[in-house]
C-alpha cells in the first residue's frame, strides 16, 4: 500500500471515529445517579422548629416515595419550612459525593394535596477553605426554586441554572473567588418547601431524584478529539518527514545515477563525435571534422595542402602496414611543429590540408617550407627518405570550395615543378 493510501486510510479512520463520538456523546455514553427510597443512606424530615419556629414535619417512607406532611406555621418564624434531607457522605465518602460530572438533575416531586406552594432543590458542598465537617451551616448552599405547578413532572433542572444563596456567602464572609457553584463535595440533597409559603397543612411526595450526565462531558470529548486529530496529525507529519527524507534519497540516488550517465553519454557522445569527425587511422580530423573551421568569422585565412610524393612506392615496397606507419609519423610530425591554433585534416590517401587562421599567405609560406625541412631531414619508421609538396593558398573574397580548390592547384604546380617544394597560389 503506497504512503498516499496509509494517509487517506488514516484520514478516513479519523473522520469515522469522530462521526462515532460525536453521536455517542450526543445519545449514549450516558451517566446517572438516582436517588431513592431503596438507595438513600439517611433521610430525616425538618422544619423550622429546629430555629425556633412553630411548623412541624413528619416524614415517611415507603418503597415507592418519601411522603413529608407539612404544617406551617408563619406566625413564629420569618421564613417557614419543611425539609426533607438526604444525606450523601457516609464512611466510603466522608466528604460527599462528586456530581460536577453530571449536567442536569430530574425531581420528581410534588404536592399531592391542594395547597399550591414553591418548592426548593438545594444541594449542600463541602470545601476545606471555608467549611468544616462538624458544622453544617459551612457547607455551600446551592439551589433553585421554582413552581411545581408551572413546571413538567418531573421537573428537569440544569445544573448551571443552580445558585449559591447569597444570604450564606454574607453570612460565612465568603471571598468572590470561592463564592461559584461547587458539586464535587457533595455532603447532603435537600428538597424543602419554598420561601413566602403560607400558612398550612402541606403534602410533599418525592419518588425519586436522578443526577444524568456523560462519562465525558462536551469539553472533555470535544478535547479528546482534538488530541486525537493533533496526535494524527503529528504522526502524519512524521511519516511524511520520513518518507520524504527516504524519497530525497532515492532522488539523490538517481541524480547521481543520471549524472554518471550523463557524464558516460558525454564520453560517449565526444567519443562519437570523434570517431565521425576524425581520421581512424591517423587521428587527423577528416573532411567533415575541418568543414566548420571555414564557417568561422575569420578575415585572415591561410591553407597549406601537403602530398607526400612518391607514397605507392612506400605501400608497393614495404607493403600497406608500413605506409599506415608512416601516415600516422607524418600527422604526428606536422601537428608537433604547427601552431596550436593550426588544424590538420587528412584529406584523403597521403594527401592532407592545415588550416591556419589568422594567417597570410607569406606566414603560411614560411609554415610550408619549415614543415617541408622538417620531412625532408626526419629519420622515417621505413629508414628511407620521405619528401612532400606544398600547396598555399589565402582566403580571397570566393567560396569555399574556390579557397580549397586554388591551394590544390598550388599543390598540383608544385608536384609538376619536380615535388619537394612549396608553391603559392596566385591570386
Amino acid at each position: 500500500m503506497g504512503g498516499k493510501q496509509i494517509e487517506n486510510g488514516i484520514i478516513l479512520a479519523l473522520v469515522a471515529i469522530t462521526i462515532i463520538l460525536v453521536l455517542l456523546q450526543k445519545y449514549s455514553l450516558n451517566h446517572y445517579f438516582v436517588v431513592t427510597p431503596q438507595l438513600s443512606n439517611v433521610i430525616v424530615g425538618v422544619s423550622d422548629a429546629s430555629l425556633g419556629g412553630g411548623s412541624e414535619a413528619q416524614l415517611n417512607v415507603s418503597d415507592k416515595a418519601f411522603l413529608l406532611d407539612c404544617e406551617i406555621d408563619d406566625a413564629t418564624y420569618a421564613y417557614p419550612f419543611c425539609e426533607i434531607t438526604i444525606s450523601l457522605f457516609d464512611e466510603q465518602h466522608p466528604t460527599g459525593l462528586d456530581l460536577s460530572v453530571f449536567t442536569q438533575v430530574s425531581v420528581f416531586a410534588r404536592y399531592i394535596n391542594d395547597n399550591p406552594a414553591p418548592l426548593r432543590v438545594q444541594l449542600r458542598n463541602f470545601n476545606a477553605e471555608y467549611s468544616t465537617l462538624a458544622d453544617q451551616d459551612s457547607w455551600k448552599y446551592i439551589g433553585v426554586e421554582f413552581d411545581p405547578m408551572k413546571n413538567d413532572y418531573p421537573t428537569i433542572i440544569p445544573m448551571d441554572s443552580m445558585q449559591v444563596a447569597s444570604w450564606w456567602l454574607v453570612e460565612q464572609h465568603i471571598p468572590i473567588r470561592l463564592s461559584s457553584p461547587e458539586f464535587d463535595k457533595v455532603m447532603s440533597l435537600e428538597i424543602s418547601t419554598g420561601n413566602g409559603i403560607l400558612a398550612g397543612h402541606y403534602q410533599l411526595q418525592l419518588e425519586k431524584i436522578i443526577f444524568s450526565g456523560k462519562w465525558l462531558n462536551s469539553r472533555q470529548m470535544y478535547g479528546f478529539i482534538a488530541a486525537m486529530w493533533i496526535v494524527a496529525a503529528l504522526v502524519l507529519l512524521a511519516f511524511n518527514g520520513l518518507r520524504a527524507s527516504r524519497n530525497l534519497k532515492v532522488v539523490t540516488r538517481q541524480a547521481k545515477e543520471l549524472k554518471q550517465l550523463n557524464r558516460l553519454l558525454n564520453v560517449e557522445t565526444e567519443s562519437l563525435k570523434n570517431m565521425a569527425e576524425r581520421d581512424p587511422l591517423t587521428g587527423a580530423l577528416n573532411r567533415s571534422g575541418i568543414k566548420p573551421i571555414f564557417t568561422q568569422e575569420l578575415k585572415l585565412l591561410s591553407l597549406i595542402f601537403m602530398d607526400i610524393d612518391h607514397f605507392k612506392q612506400i605501400n608497393d615496397r614495404h607493403g600497406h602496414g608500413m605506409g599506415d606507419a608512416v601516415l600516422k609519423e607524418f600527422v604526428r610530425l606536422v601537428q608537433y611543429n604547427c601552431r596550436a591554433t593550426d588544424c590538420l585534416a587528412r584529406w584523403g590517401g597521403e594527401e592532407f590540408l592545415l588550416v591556419c587562421p589568422n594567417t597570410d599567405s607569406f606566414a603560411a609560406q614560411d609554415l610550408a617550407e619549415s614543415l617541408r625541412l622538417l620531412i625532408e631531414e626526419n629519420h622515417w619508421v621505413h629508414d628511407e627518405r620521405l619528401t612532400a609538396s606544398f600547396g598555399v593558398a589565402q582566403r580571397l573574397n570566393e567560396t569555399n570550395s574556390d579557397f580549397i580548390k586554388r591551394a590544390d592547384m598550388a599543390l598540383y604546380d608544385a608536384k609538376a615543378q619536380g615535388r619537394n617544394r612549396v608553391v603559392v597560389a596566385l591570386d
